[in-house]
């Protein structure tokens, strides 16, 4: 009730934190549900969540781009994944068989979400560097040249850019140093690896659409 009578007298749309002190939940109120977070978001990610949802256009009649994807399955998995988000989601997982081009799909993906205006921050992890260079050089390079990019070697990331990747172990050691809020979409190679407890921890501290990746 104070929010409403905050957004009542101000003709703006809040962000709302609930909190006793020892768990912490975020409201993107009205947009979405209350949902439990491991910190408080700093200004800049606030900005860039405000300006997501002001700008931000329904998944509808989304065209998947010829250029990186031009087979139907890929295709057809890439469609469905994103009609899963439209509807509300925040996380999918993708299984694909070795060589059918994960990686490729997981780009036509981050094409159409940036295109309408659902992610601006991305995150590509893999858990081998061999990996880590394909999803960057392939992927990031040849699909969004004017994109600004980096690969994550340290806690120490550059905030200008848009498009980073890196390696879930680089990420074990400097996760936390990363706001919560920072990335708006993770896509996890090999994501069966999450399921043991020291990888876990990473994807439950940020908060964000994720998903995962896997032939397993």
């Amino acid at each position: 009730e104070y929010a409403k009578d905050i957004i009542k007298q101000t003709g703006k749309n809040i962000f709302i934190f609930l909190s006793n002190g020892y768990q912490i939940y975020f409201w993107n109120y009205p947009y979405e549900n209350p949902r439990l977070v491991k910190a408080f978001f700093p200004k800049s990610d606030l900005d860039k969540l405000k300006w997501l949802n002001e700008n931000k256009i329904p998944l509808v009649n989304f065209e998947i781009s010829s250029e990186i994807l031009n087979r139907e399955k890929p295709i057809e998995c890439a469609k469905r994944t994103l009609e899963h988000l439209n509807k509300g989601h925040r996380k999918a997982l993708i299984v694909m068989a070795t060589g059918t081009g994960k990686t490729r799909v997981s780009m036509a993906i981050i094409d159409v979400l940036k295109k309408y205006k659902w992610v601006k921050k991305v995150l590509f992890i893999s858990d081998r560097k061999t990996l880590r260079k394909q999803a960057f050089s392939k992927g990031y390079k040849k699909y969004f040249p004017s994109e600004s990019k980096e690969i994550i070697f340290s806690g120490k990331i550059d905030k200008e850019k848009n498009l980073y990747a890196t390696t879930i172990q680089t990420l074990q050691e400097c996760y936390q140093d990363i706001s919560p809020a920072y990335f708006d979409l993770i896509i996890s190679d090999e994501a069966h690896r999450s399921i043991y407890n020291k990888w876990k921890d990473i994807f439950t501290y940020y908060d964000c659409i994720q998903i995962g990746l896997t032939a397993t």
